[in-house]
């Protein structure tokens, strides 16, 4: 409860940061797509951003939050992030709200022009840091290692198609998942389309997730970047449905890891709750994620 006066403090410091990084990389990002734009320009060497969001599940519970996504690229072709965030849950008569789990992320692309498609591979290593206990409503209650692979291709001026994977290294903290998307960019608008799903096995009576999404994004000025994002679930295992808005300057690219596609800004903006996945009873001391307490 006592972190609940900074936050406002805390979000108009980034949108502040945010506009202040637009203007200085105005020149270099005028007129280009958000989703090329840190393959195709110098990106920000530092980048922020902001997301609200909420999430209805199948059993009745709900989920509001509010996350900062910080960047720093101290090279172009690597980024280092980190989205804290709050949040709040209600199921049934209960509520409760506090700090999400914070998601911390490595990734790094190599983009190879020359080649058919212009492919771009991007890999990363991230980890959730949990803040909570093993049964609390916004969090996983366990920290984990995650690594993530990716591929994106460019068929056509303007179209981007974008697959990847993510598996965990850490024993008892859930399974896979796995990502597809297609990007059209229409100048400053770049409308997405995607389907994700959880991969492995799923707990005892619980389903494996699978959900469709689609989000725009939209280039507000240089970096600065406007992203409505909303996902459906097809089985019962994922979210019923989610929806996020997001702003800032750490929304533009290619890799989903760091939030420049639909399914990072998703995932960001709820720790790792959105996206948690079954697969947590694999040892006797497995952690607690909704699918096993009966919440989702």
């Amino acid at each position: 409860m006592r972190h609940l006066p900074f936050i406002p403090a805390a979000l108009a410091a980034v949108v502040l940061c945010s506009f202040r990084s637009a203007e200085a990389q105005a020149p270099n990002f005028a007129g280009a797509d958000v989703t090329s734009a840190a393959a195709d320009h110098s990106p920000p060497r530092f980048s922020t951003g902001v997301t609200a969001g909420a999430l209805s599940f199948t059993g009745g519970r709900t989920e509001q939050a509010l996350s900062a996504l910080l960047q720093f690229r101290p090279v172009p072709w690597l980024s280092l992030s980190a989205a804290p965030g709050f949040g709040r849950t209600t199921f049934g008569t209960g509520s409760s709200n506090g700090l999400t789990d914070i998601p911390l992320a490595s990734s790094a692309q190599y983009l190879a022009p020359g080649l058919l498609w212009s492919p771009t591979v991007f890999g990363a290593l991230s980890t959730v840091l949990s803040t909570g206990s093993a049964g609390s409503t916004l969090g996983v209650g366990r920290s984990s290692v995650v690594v993530t692979g990716g591929l994106s291709f460019t068929p056509r001026r303007g179209m981007y198609l974008s697959a990847d994977a993510s598996e965990p290294l850490t024993p008892a903290t859930g399974n896979g998942s796995a990502d597809v998307a297609i990007s059209r960019s229409l100048g400053r608008t770049t409308p997405s389309l995607g389907f994700s799903a959880e991969t492995g096995r799923p707990d005892s009576a619980a389903t494996l997730a699978r959900s469709v999404a689609a989000g725009v994004a939209f280039s507000v000025a240089g970096p600065l970047t406007l992203a409505l994002d909303g996902s459906r679930g097809i089985t019962t295992g994922a979210p019923k449905w989610a929806i996020s808005m997001s702003f800032g300057t750490a929304f533009s690219g290619i890799s989903s890891v760091s939030g420049g596609l639909m399914f990072g800004r998703l995932k960001n903006a709820f720790g790792s709750r959105a996206a948690s996945s079954s697969g947590y009873t694999k040892t006797p001391t497995g952690g607690t994620s909704c699918k096993k307490i009966g919440t989702c």
